[in-house]
């Protein structure tokens, strides 16, 4: 690598407290981060890395199961097992995962593709004691292309009925929708006011019409909003519906989609469960846990499952009795627990208490408890309500939670992204072991040196800005080149905050290698623009480069021509020798013709088994001449399977004002024509 200036060395701030820096500086990266422990449980998580598995908290996932909570799979969508995981294998090996894209599920079940970074984390001794994890979300790139086909795809198949309306007629409904509104076909909808499908008035009296266009506003200017609704059929039926109606902006600009689901059976269950369910909602007030009632004349306690679970107990075994009960309280805690029960019984209401419990298994769990007591009107103790929930985990964590104090620093080494901390000025203050590694540089030649030194001369401008901005505004990120140490210009993705510290002001930065990520956006590219099977342009791509042609040719007075061409009797390739032998035809075709025609025209599929050619700088005369040549030149050729084949070929100039339909038009009406005239012919139009 090139040797650059030394710089003079910049001493570290006295005041800043490494733990807390540490923290913060973990706390306030773009990409989400988190660790694992050997048996695969969560030691720590970042805010990004919460917020992208959605997780209420950090605190209420540590020291559980990552892998079942992350529901890791491999690109086909296969679960991994424990064993064959890749975060797992990092820790098998010793060996750090520099780049991984997987499949992984958010708490909710939602799955998100991703980016992930993994290092064993070691002890003093060199054995590995669990690993950290670098994660980001790259579905947003990857999905671009999919989401109108698979929008598409649900729309038809969803079991809930779809409208999408523009405020005055429906434009388009789904099968579901047509069986729920009782129309013989999509067109008895289509065309209607969305209001039509209501009754004059909703049960409160409201106009439905003036109801349903204050949703509509709202759905607008939010983005969605949810509501219950009474709709009517075309035959005059009303039910009650479920409706989330959403905006959709498409390139003619907002709409609105109305998601409809009949709920008329789920409101009589729901309202059946209510009544079932009286005693049990009085004692879930108190708690989202396990809940029981004891009956203090019978002496009978009667244990929601969950209850039973905590106290490891299967949900089916008989309820147990107050002394029952007490028998499975940790002895140390029994005569607490006694006195707070007879105390509340006496004089009191209600208790809150914490205190550990002993399964059947001897295994010892902690649980906090909250009464009530239950009263008649003369104040004699009835019933007591309470909920139990299982704390251990959470004491657990706070024992962890000072664990990971101690880690941090270790984390930020282990890092495989690139981190840094700047001053105000710039320049770096603290890195981790990372940036040596990516620039080559040593510690003292990186403490006190600009940042933008290590970057691409191209970005330094770029970068000069975002940190002046991040200065003034909190935060920024661009993409910027990394010289490493063999002098190549690697792309990352470089994110920074402003942290206040008792030093004074910095810049926490984290950077990511992207170049994967640009190389999968030049794949995705490429796709969209070329057919699958022929590697050629497509029709999509064909159609941007004619409105191109049309436009130069309108500007510049030029001339251009289109030929259509038309595989004779393909069927009877595909139904005598079978479709793979077809595929090679379409190939090789492609070949052929792609070796007759100049530089500077060019060839797509348009679909099935025809193809285009544009040929700029061309009048019809000369068009002709290269249509003739091409359709020799496949005659003459050889195709695996038939043998020879022939084409037919329709060509038309660019005439002044006309559009790109109506030149496609008459290309075609020009090959039917070469068709109908007994094929392995050229017509012109």
């Amino acid at each position: 690598m090139p040797d650059v200036e030394d710089h003079p060395r910049v001493a570290k701030p006295g005041a800043l407290p490494e733990p807390d820096l540490s923290r913060l500086l973990l706390e306030n990266l773009a990409t989400g981060v988190f660790g694992v422990d050997v048996e695969g449980r969560f030691t720590f998580l970042n805010r990004a890395a919460t917020r992208l598995f959605g997780f209420s908290s950090p605190e209420s996932v540590l020291g559980r199961d990552s892998h079942s909570l992350t529901m890791h799979s491999d690109e086909e969508g296969i679960r991994y097992t424990v064993m064959d995981c890749p975060i797992h294998r990092v820790m098998v090996t010793g060996r750090p995962l520099e780049v991984g894209t997987d499949t992984f599920r958010r708490i909710d079940g939602s799955p998100f593709f991703a980016r992930y970074y993994a290092a064993p984390l070691l002890d003093r001794s060199g054995d590995v004691q669990g690993a950290v994890v670098a994660i980001e979300d790259i579905t947003e790139s990857l999905l671009r292309e999919r989401t109108l086909t698979q929008y598409k795809a649900v729309f038809d198949a969803s079991r809930d009925a779809i409208l999408l309306h523009d405020r005055r007629a429906i434009i388009d409904c789904n099968p579901a929708s047509v069986a729920l509104f009782g129309a013989p076909a999509p067109e008895d909808l289509i065309g209607r006011h969305p209001g039509s499908c209501s009754p004059e008035l909703q049960p409160d009296g409201r106009s439905s019409r003036e109801t349903a266009e204050e949703f509509a506003e709202q759905a607008l200017a939010e983005g969605s909003v949810a509501y219950e609704w009474i709709c009517r059929g075309l035959d005059g039926r009303t039910f009650s519906s479920e409706v989330l109606l959403s905006r959709v902006d498409l390139p003619e600009g907002p709409f609105l989609q109305a998601v409809i689901r009949d709920i008329t059976e789920r409101q009589r269950a729901e309202r059946a469960l209510r009544r079932s369910q009286a005693e049990l909602a009085a004692a879930q007030e108190l708690a989202h846990l396990g809940n029981w009632v004891w009956d203090i004349g019978t002496d009978q306690i009667a244990w929601s499952d969950e209850v039973f679970r905590i106290f490891g107990r299967d949900p089916g075994s008989p309820q147990p009795g107050y002394e029952e009960f007490l028998q499975q309280v940790h002895p140390d805690d029994r005569e607490r627990m006694e006195d707070s029960v007879t105390s509340a019984l006496k004089e009191g209401s209600e208790y809150d208490l914490e205190y550990r419990i002993l399964q059947p298994d001897s295994s010892q769990r902690t649980v906090q408890e909250r009464v009530r007591v239950v009263r008649d009107t003369e104040g004699r103790a009835l019933r007591m309500r309470g909920t139990v929930q299982d704390i251990t985990d959470r004491r657990q964590l706070e024992d962890q939670l000072r664990y990971q104090r101690d880690l941090v620093e270790t984390v930020l080494d282990g890092l495989p992204a690139i981190f840094f901390l700047l001053d105000t000025d710039g320049r770096l203050v603290r890195w981790n072991h990372n940036l040596e590694k990516v620039t080559g540089l040593p510690g003292d030649r990186i403490q006190g040196r600009p940042f933008a030194e290590l970057v691409d001369p191209l970005d330094r401008n770029r970068l000069d800005g975002a940190i002046v901005l991040t200065v003034s505004e909190g935060s920024s990120e661009i993409e910027a080149g990394v010289r490493d140490r063999e002098s190549r210009i690697i792309p990352y993705f470089l994110t920074c905050n402003r942290v206040e510290l008792e030093g004074g002001t910095f810049l926490a930065g984290f950077g990511v290698d992207i170049s994967e990520r640009r190389r999968l956006e030049k794949e995705l590219a490429l796709k969209a623009s070329h057919d699958h099977l022929t590697g050629l342009y497509n029709r999509w791509k064909f159609e941007e480069l004619l409105e191109l042609e049309i436009e130069r040719a309108r500007r510049y007075a030029t001339q251009f021509s289109v030929v259509m061409f038309d595989i004779d009797h393909f069927k009877r390739v595909n139904d005598e020798l079978g479709h793979d032998v077809g595929d090679r035809v379409l190939k090789r075709i492609g070949e052929v013709v792609g070796q007759q025609i100049r530089r500077t025209d060019m060839l797509a599929r348009w679909g099935g088994e025809e193809f285009m050619l544009l040929l700029s700088e061309t009048g019809l005369d000369h068009a002709l001449q290269l249509a003739e040549a091409t359709r020799r030149r496949v005659g003459e050729a050889d195709f695996p399977g038939p043998g020879r084949l022939t084409i037919s070929l329709g060509v038309t100039e660019y005439r002044p004002g006309e559009t790109v339909s109506t030149m496609l038009k008459r290309v075609d009406t020009a090959m039917y024509a070469a068709k109908q005239g007994g094929r392995n012919r050229s017509v012109a139009a």
